[in-house]
């Protein structure tokens, strides 16, 4: 067996099943997974909401961290982008429990889509911390008439002034915001929009990761979301591209390239 972990699949193989020429590009192949795996070990997908059903008030969480969200008011499915989407009428709050996987130190791409109707000035997205305290970092779908990916322990200037434009017409539109430790970026709906240099590095909290709310007790969205995912590195722009168009809990490149010489091999 080898085993892909940057895209968490594995291979059931056995030599006894493979000829000469076979075993030789097995070999090599493991080789590659091998090398791929120490380039991006630790590069995970920490939270797929998907949002396609519920659990009573619960929505699970499709990556391998079991993150689920317990929602606090009336938590309602609509019809969303892909499947289904929650609907949030500016009560309605999402909690995640702290875990390892959410505590971001240094990179971190937070993306879904959103639907923004009226409500509050600011209304928060995916949000971690239940104040504006050490840890934080917050992807808003609106704030004070645009978007904004912030984070507390990053130097001032970075906070407040890295913002794109308005999402709030009652449309659909992807939002995305990215960080590699030098710079912010924020896409929406595949386009760069706003760019800030901003170096630094969080120090984790142990607060909730809380959705549609700071806290679930203000900044209350009004509309709806679908797919969040959060990685806990920074996505190119590619890589955000094939989100908006299918959102897979995993990347799929990898495994699509080993189906692909694993049907070669099975065919010589």
């Amino acid at each position: 067996m080898f085993v892909d972990t940057c895209k968490n699949v594995a291979y059931n193989l056995t030599l006894g099943d493979l000829n000469l020429k076979q075993r030789t590009i097995f070999w090599c192949l493991s080789l590659i997974l091998i090398s791929v795996s120490t380039v991006c070990a630790g590069q995970e997908l920490v939270l797929h909401l998907s949002f396609d059903a519920l659990d009573g008030k619960v929505a699970k969480d499709s990556s391998e961290f079991g993150n689920d969200a317990t929602f606090k008011g009336s938590p309602k499915l609509i019809d969303g982008v892909f499947g289904k989407a929650l609907e949030f009428d500016g009560k309605t709050s999402g909690q995640i429990p702290d875990h390892s996987s959410l505590d971001i130190v240094d990179a971190l791409t937070i993306e879904f889509w959103a639907l923004v109707k009226g409500g509050e000035a600011i209304q928060s997205g995916v949000e971690k911390g239940v104040a504006w305290v050490s840890g934080l970092y917050n992807l808003a779908a609106l704030y004070n008439g645009g978007t904004i990916l912030q984070f507390f322990d990053l130097p001032d200037a970075c906070n407040d002034e890295n913002i794109g434009p308005s999402i709030q017409d009652g449309e659909w539109h992807f939002l995305a915001g990215t960080w590699d430790g030098k710079t912010i970026l924020l896409y929406i709906d595949g386009e760069l929009e706003a760019e800030m240099a901003c170096k630094g590095e969080l120090k984790p909290n142990n607060d909730p990761l809380f959705i549609g709310a700071r806290g679930g007790s203000g900044r209350f969205l009004t509309g709806a979301l679908d797919e969040i995912k959060m990685y806990n590195y920074a996505l190119t722009k590619a890589e955000l591209l094939k989100d908006m168009e299918e959102p897979t809990t995993l990347p799929v490149d990898t495994q699509d390239k080993l189906t692909t010489v694993w049907a070669r091999l099975k065919t010589n």
